[in-house]
């Protein structure tokens, strides 16, 4: 109670303490004013507050006449902005905007510390530091030097413009001097964007020696920034990065380059990847999206893109409620050994339109869809194919709690083609009409706590072979794949060159076990019968002969923590034909992806010789801020590694150093086998946008 009065006391007495015409509120246990001094003293517990800043100190006295007001410490001052000063001894105007504070130590935005023997501060904006310690390292005890520091005879802090100048600065690691510079500047945490230079990249490889990297970051405005970055290695190559970003109220536009202007292995030549976007009108969208590198091995002899195939496309796309519209324009770009540019061709164009609708006489969903499809190569046969058709779809309620579907769908599909003597009519034609129905009996069962669900899926399918069909070139479906997202498929065809013909029925069944304990066991299986086998599929695609071929999933969950999937396809005597196993263990410490795949030789699809490969992915938090990850894939036929890396980080709350190297063990005409080192290193405290998520390391001993 006493120190409510005292406030009160002391806000009569605050006109003639502010000429600011604003008011500050006081607390303390004891405060004494003598009238004659115009002296007020104020001890024990003090808080002052005036426009958003709070000085709290053991003591202060403040004259009315001179304006001056001392706080003796330990005091602690904080700002509007959660700027808090720890000192001994302060001497500051009313406002506590201006003056001197002896032994202080700033904290900006819970990060950023400077430790001064002696502050100025000048009309609430300049605050200047002398002999300063800067950090935003933890330091107790245990660790009196922090893991880096800078150190500098003077600091000037801009509040308005949130930059710190350093005078005479040296950037100090472990106690031990590093850098050196008369002059330096660095935004403070409260600013996320600006320009200057980042932390210095190191990497090592045998493709191009040793090489460091230093990025220059600009902003250009408040949605666009730029970012610059000379590459120099130790085998004379000089490369220049470019990066521009920039965020539209409607669109984004993503510029990122690179380019060599000496290089003694692959001469000149660089790359440019480019994303455009913006919206206009009622949900339009205008898109590009550019991939071009100079030469076959560029990207990945600077470590890149592992890509061997380019595409870049450029187009228009509307997406309502009830259809969409997609134009574009594609073209590609081969990395890959021995493919001829000449052989790709260009897309140009690919239109596709599509608009659904309830139909009202039988209830059922109905669409149309028109599209148009070009190819043209340099060399070789040239394609235009106009297409038109319409779908119709409607669920019905059957008995026992069945669900019964039936669909029809008919496709007309009109080719021009130029430059091959097999297709010499001026227009070829194809009709096909397509229609089946699909029942789906769900059923579930409780026994104690344990749910089980099981589904059969019958689906019967008949597209009408017409043999009066002209013979259309096979673009879009040379290769397919026959798993679980196309056993139910109309046509199993990933293109619309080849549509799948004949009588079918495909046959399939999930199950589901729910524990109470948390656990998901789950089966799938299915299988595709023909009245009669009509030579499209061939026997390693699994979908040859009259009875294709077993297509099944296993899989066990445990969430969120473990998943196990395991997809197979089995041929006649057992034979496996395709085996994938994926494995996912995820906890707070520990973490795996782990995949194994088995793929049976396969002609046709340009794959004669059997591939069988093991990946892991692992990382392991070993304690509170250190961190190991690796990375393996192994060939287990020809029994030798493919790639493999590994990478160490340790980080805490100002720090964040990542080890790594990378080994790629195969090897091309465009790129060798090589092994690549990294260094990385994050400072936080630098600005808000340098933050570590690393946790603090600990001032006692850790885990």
């Amino acid at each position: 109670m006493f120190r409510l009065l005292a406030s009160l006391v002391f806000l009569l007495f605050s006109t003639n303490m502010l000429a600011a015409q604003a008011y500050a509120g006081l607390i303390a246990d004891s405060i004494t004013y003598d009238a004659d001094s115009a002296d007020l003293r104020a001890s024990g517990n003090v808080v002052v507050s005036y426009e958003g800043v709070t000085l709290e100190a053991v003591s202060i006295s403040y004259n009315s006449a001179t304006g001056q007001l001392r706080a003796e410490g330990p005091l602690r001052l904080t700002t509007a902005d959660g700027t808090v000063t720890l000192a001994d001894l302060a001497e500051l105007s009313s406002d506590l905007q201006t003056g001197l504070i002896s032994g202080a130590r700033v904290l900006l935005a819970d990060q950023f510390q400077l430790a001064a023997p002696e502050i100025r501060r000048t009309g609430g904006r300049f605050t200047a530091f002398y002999q300063v310690v800067g950090s935003s390292c933890q330091v107790c005890g245990k660790r009196p030097t922090p893991i880096w520091q800078i150190r500098a005879s003077r600091v000037i802090h801009d509040q308005e413009v949130g930059r710190f100048y350093f005078e005479n600065a040296t950037f100090v690691v472990f106690g031990l001097p590093i850098l050196q510079m008369p002059r330096m500047s660095i935004p403070d945490p409260s600013i996320t964007r600006s320009s200057g230079f980042l932390f210095p990249e190191l990497a090592v490889s045998n493709s191009f020696g040793n090489g460091i990297k230093m990025p220059y970051y600009l902003v250009l405005g408040d949605h666009s920034d730029a970012t610059f970055t000379p590459f120099v290695t130790t085998n004379g190559a000089f490369v220049i990065e470019a990066e521009y970003r920039k965020r539209l109220i409607n669109g984004s536009i993503d510029i990122l380059g690179a380019f060599a202007l000496t290089d003694p292995v692959g001469g000149t030549g660089g790359f440019l990847k480019a994303s455009v976007s913006f919206g206009f009108g009622d949900r339009y969208e205008a898109f590009a999206d550019f991939n071009f590198s100079s030469t076959n091995g560029f990207l990945r002899r600077f470590d890149y893109d592992e890509s061997d195939r380019l595409v870049s496309e450029i187009g228009l796309r509307r997406y309502g409620d009830s259809g969409f519209l997609n134009a574009s324009l594609v073209y590609f770009q081969s990395l890959r050994e021995g493919e001829l540019a000449s052989e790709i061709p260009i897309v140009l164009p690919e239109v596709t339109w599509r608009r659904t609708f309830v139909e009202p006489l039988t209830g059922g969903s109905t669409a149309f869809t028109l599209e148009t499809v070009g190819l043209w190569r340099s060399g070789g046969r040239d394609m235009l194919r106009a297409s038109a058709s319409g779908d119709w779809r409607r669920d019905w309620s059957a008995p026992f709690g069945m669900r019964l579907t039936t669909f029809a769908e008919t496709h007309l599909d009109l080719y021009r083609v130029w430059d091959d003597g097999a297709y010499s009519d001026n227009v070829l034609k194809v009709f096909t009409p397509i229609i089946g129905a699909e029942l789906r009996w769900p059923l579930s069962m409780t026994r104690g706590e344990v749910l089980h669900m099981l589904e059969p899926v019958a689906q019967f399918i008949y597209t009408v072979p017409f043999g009066f069909n002209d013979d259309v070139p096979n673009e879009d479906s040379t290769q397919l794949e026959f798993d679980e997202t196309n056993l139910f498929a109309v046509n199993r065809f990933p293109g619309a060159n080849v549509y799948e013909a004949g009588f079918r029925a495909n046959l399939g069944a999930s199950y589901r076990r729910f524990d109470p304990d948390g656990w998901i066991f789950g089966f799938d299986a299915g299988r595709v019968y023909r009245f009669k086998d009509n030579g499209q599929f061939t026997t390693e695609s699994g979908l040859g002969g009259a009875v294709s071929d077993v297509l099944a999933a296993v899989r066990f969950e445990l969430p969120p923590h473990v998943r196990v999937i395991n997809r197979f396809l089995i041929g006649g005597g057992f034979n496996v034909k395709r085996a994938e196993v994926e494995l996912s263990i995820d906890y707070d410490r520990f973490n795996i992806e782990s995949s194994y795949v088995y793929l049976a030789p396969n002609v046709s699809a340009d794959a004669p010789d059997a591939r069988s490969e093991i990946q892991l992915a692992a990382d392991w938090r070993m304690s509170q801020n250190w961190k190991i990850g690796a990375e393996w894939r192994h060939d287990l036929i020809a029994q030798e590694p493919v790639y493999g890396a590994l990478g160490l980080t340790y980080g805490n709350e100002c720090i964040e150093v990542e080890v790594s190297v990378a080994r790629r063990f195969t090897d091309s005409a465009n790129f060798p086998a090589g092994t690549t080192y990294n260094i990385a290193i994050k400072l936080a405290g630098l600005g808000a946008t340098l933050q570590t998520e690393q946790p603090a390391q600990r001032c006692m001993r850790s885990y």
